[in-house]
């Protein structure tokens, strides 16, 4: 009888050892789609409005048909150029230097 019983906790361990680590593989691998995806969705935001920094542009019938795709990128990039205020300037302003 103590056999069974130290046989049952053994498995017990056993069987939430290997759950626990199922589970470590599922965080990792969810972990690295994740960074793959936000990589992808970075390089097709440089494809499509690499322009701006010099790079080739795509044909604009390619750019016209994946514009729709690229409302949220462009969102991003708006909502982060509107913080790009030349600050020193400002201040010069508030001080009324020039």
């Amino acid at each position: 009888m103590s056999e069974q019983k130290g046989n049952r906790g053994f498995f017990k361990r056993l069987l939430e050892a290997s759950r626990l680590f199922a589970r470590g593989f599922a965080d990792s691998a969810t972990t690295v789609l994740e960074a793959e995806l936000k990589e992808m969705e970075n390089t097709f935001s440089l494809v499509m409005v690499g322009s701006l920094v010099g790079l080739p542009a795509p044909s604009s019938f390619v750019g016209v048909a994946l514009l729709p795709y690229m409302e949220r990128e462009l969102m991003v990039m708006l909502s982060r150029s509107q913080g790009l205020d030349d600050k020193l300037a400002e201040w010069f302003g508030v001080l009324d230097f020039g």
